[in-house]
């Protein structure tokens, strides 16, 4: 059985994302936060072989666990505490100053650029973590649109890439996060 190493885990910023990290045992359990995605979750969870250092028994002994278990086992799989890491991100990203996922997003009345649809995407999304029943509709009221163009606003975010119908693409993702670092450096 793999053991958590005895610590508690702290959240700790890594450019525009903030990082969990657990070791338990040979193994080294990390997820990853965007710091500036409509959604409050990780976006990235990995494991991986952490076997190394100057001490060759602690090295020999982790090596044996791994070995025993022939990659990452199952039971290391249920130990990780999925809702525990969901609900420090939460915490650890409302404490981040640049975090305010009830400020909108500044959602131009014209949609013409890439950054433009992006902002228009991470804004309904926002209005879906935050409860919004309606958002398309909430948001086209907002913007003095009607129901139509918004539609087509969505249905031209999903042809240049930047949305698939329920979230963010790693493309939209990217540009918002140089928005955000465009932002922060003013």
């Amino acid at each position: 059985m793999n053991t958590p190493t005895p610590h508690t885990p702290q959240w700790r910023r890594d450019g525009s994302e903030i990082v969990w990290v657990q070791l338990y045992g040979p193994w080294r359990v990390e997820a990853r936060c965007p710091v500036h995605a409509p959604f409050n979750g990780p976006s990235e969870l990995s494991i991986r072989l952490n076997v190394g250092g100057p001490d060759r028994e602690e090295i020999l002994r982790l090596m044996d666990q791994a070995l025993e278990t022939d990659g990452i086992p199952a039971s290391l799989l249920r130990q990780i505490p999925l809702a525990e890491i969901k609900a420090g991100a939460r915490a650890a990203l409302a404490k981040q100053e640049d975090r305010a996922m009830n400020e909108p997003y500044p959602v131009p009345a014209r949609c013409r650029t890439e950054e433009d649809y992006t902002l228009l995407v991470a804004e309904l999304a926002r209005m879906r973590a935050t409860g919004t029943t309606a958002p398309q509709g909430e948001l086209a009221g907002r913007l003095g649109i009607g129901k139509a163009t918004m539609s087509e606003r969505i249905k031209r975010s999903k042809e240049l890439g930047l949305w698939d119908g329920q979230q963010l693409t790693a493309k939209a993702s990217a540009i918002l996060t140089q928005w955000h670092q465009e932002r922060e450096g003013d």
